[in-house]
């Protein structure tokens, strides 16, 4: 079923649109910028060493590398106070005291590095790996662990479940947005009143809060935040490694969880706030973010579940809007205005999207991750083909469809999430056939396409970067410099050839040259980044932007030629 929004209602966001921005208007043009020299307790000058230039007003991290004679530049900045600190040779300075940035002006401020950095964490992977990976102890023996098995695991494996420590509270709030999915489920449906107090019960006396949490709003994990500053390198960079500019910003609403990020034309990004109901608009000159909330659907946005989010090539927002509203929804950001298409029914599971990809005839494709089919939707005719995964089928379980990329030859390729498979739907004839990644407990993820036509994507599980050659189905694997590094979604300079992958564990972006066969690895700004989907701007494909949902950030890296 396809619906359109009314003009009113477009009149409304337009309206939004102009309050969120109006206090942020100003001409990129006027930008100011913020130089000086890195030093150290001897005066000396220091190259290699990086420089954080940061704004609380603008929510704002900036990043570069001290060149020779350990001069540093960051310009195109909006007017404000920033403060600027050096990190380097396993020392830092003191953050400076805020200075002025005035429109076509320039700012100086030098930095000493006098005080130490501070140590790395422990080696080992963050929160979200162990929400989304296998390997889970046995659920404790109770009544609820039968619902979790019958109920829970077909869309989570229980390490979602058993990572987590909350209070009572917490853990009702997460079961109520769960039964809310639930209701859009083929199948059972909700569960009986009942049956969730006796799941509330099981998890709340299992899974409540250890000790050592932050005991924020019940969350209860034993979690010490990392230092700013303790994840970047301790030895001077070099080379290309030392030619980049990182920006980051954190987002104003907390815990908006801003999972998937995507680039339009003009070089304005794109998010989909995943637990708002909002997509926003952040615009990299001016740092302003707007958000934009979609039109009401089955529930209020502030139970909504948004994922994947992809702009085409008219600059519209195609944005998976997951159950309960199970729909495909579209935005066009240049008359703003909404078109919605209801989901298919799903076979198994609910119709949430992972990734969208739009082909070049104009098709829309996404990954229903959790109903174990790929989706194609013809915006002309507002028809809906499904395929269906074969190992899910199989399974009675979804595959877990994930990542995808269109090859050379038109063909559409797809990782699966919970088997060493990777799958290719041919849309001439409707055949899915799978191919088995060469890697054990790979986990793959998120996929991209080369200026040559074939598919790369990022295993997970086991730190690889792979090629996929779609004449032959070979696959090549590629380690990335830093080990157990996450490898998660992949995007590709398309001018250069250029793979880019991110490193959701290490907290970088890494580029890998298939000419060369060589790796460079960038830092960004603060720890724990989460950095998940990654896109590079094809009109300024020196900039790839990422995302980050646990962070609560977005930003992008900029290589300097």
């Amino acid at each position: 079923m396809f619906r359109y929004v009314s003009p009113k209602v477009v009149v409304v966001v337009a309206a939004l649109v102009a309050v969120v921005c109006a206090h942020s208007v100003w001409s990129a043009d006027n930008a100011g910028s913020l130089q000086g020299a890195v030093k150290n307790s001897s005066g000396a000058p220091v190259s290699g060493a990086f420089v954080k230039v940061s704004s609380a007003e603008r929510r704002v991290h900036l990043m570069v590398v001290s060149q020779d004679q350990g001069r540093y530049t960051v310009s195109n900045l909006p007017p404000g106070k920033y403060t600027a600190q050096g990190i380097g040779n396993g020392l830092q300075s003191e953050p400076s005291a805020p200075v002025d940035v005035a429109a076509g002006r320039a700012a100086t401020v030098d930095v000493v590095l006098s005080a130490p950095q501070a140590m790395r964490k422990p080696k080992g992977k963050p929160r979200v790996d162990a929400a989304e990976t296998g390997n889970a102890p046995p659920l404790p023996e109770g009544e609820g662990k039968n619902i979790i098995e019958g109920r829970c695991i077909p869309c989570h494996n229980s390490q979602r479940v058993s990572s987590q420590h909350h209070d009572r509270a917490r853990w009702q709030a997460t079961l109520e947005q769960m039964r809310l999915y639930m209701r859009g489920l083929s199948g059972p449906g909700d569960l009986t009143d009942p049956q969730a107090e006796v799941l509330l019960d099981y998890v709340t006396k299992n899974f409540g809060p250890v000790a050592g949490g932050n005991g924020g709003e019940g969350a209860g994990r034993a979690k010490e935040k990392a230092d700013p500053n303790s994840h970047l390198s301790r030895t001077p960079l070099q080379g290309a490694a030392a030619k980049y500019v990182a920006v980051e910003y954190l987002l104003e609403t907390p815990q908006a969880e801003p999972h998937d990020i995507t680039v339009d034309s003009k070089g304005i990004a794109w998010i989909s706030e995943r637990t708002t109901g909002h997509i926003a608009r952040f615009d990299p000159d001016t740092f302003a973010y707007t958000r934009i909330p979609l039109p009401p659907g089955a529930v209020d946005s502030s139970k909504s579940r948004l994922n994947a989010i992809q702009a085409d090539s008219r600059d519209r927002l195609w944005v998976s809007d997951g159950a309960p509203n199970r729909r495909l929804v579209v935005y066009d950001s240049k008359a703003g205005e909404f078109n919605i298409f209801d989901a298919p029914k799903a076979s198994m599971g609910t119709s949430t999207g992972n990734t969208i990809r739009i082909s070049k005839d104009g098709m829309v494709w996404m990954t229903a991750i959790s109903n174990n089919q790929i989706w194609r939707l013809d915006p002309a005719t507002k028809k809906f083909t499904t395929y269906d995964v074969p190992s899910g089928v199989k399974a009675k379980v979804s595959a877990r469809p994930y990542g995808m990329a269109a090859s050379g030859d038109g063909k559409l390729w797809f990782a699966q999430n919970s088997y060493d498979l990777i799958g290719r739907v041919d849309p001439a004839t409707g055949k899915v056939e799978e191919f088995e990644v060469p890697a054990k407990g790979s986990d793959p993820r998120r996929m991209g396409t080369d200026a040559e036509g074939n598919p790369w994507l990022g295993l997970f599980g086991v730190c690889k970067l792979v090629k996929i050659d779609y004449r032959t189905a070979k696959m090549t694997l590629y380690s990335p410099p830093t080990p157990d590094c996450g490898a998660y979604s992949v995007s590709v300079d398309l001018k250069r050839n250029l793979i880019w992958v991110s490193e959701q564990w290490t907290g970088k972006l890494a580029r890998f040259d298939p000419r060369t066969e060589t790796f460079v690895e960038f830092d960004l700004p603060t720890p724990e980044a989460d950095v998940r989907r990654i896109e590079v701007d094809q009109n300024r494909p020196n900039r790839v932007w990422w995302s980050g949902s646990a962070s609560n950030n977005i930003g992008y890296v900029e290589v300097m030629d």
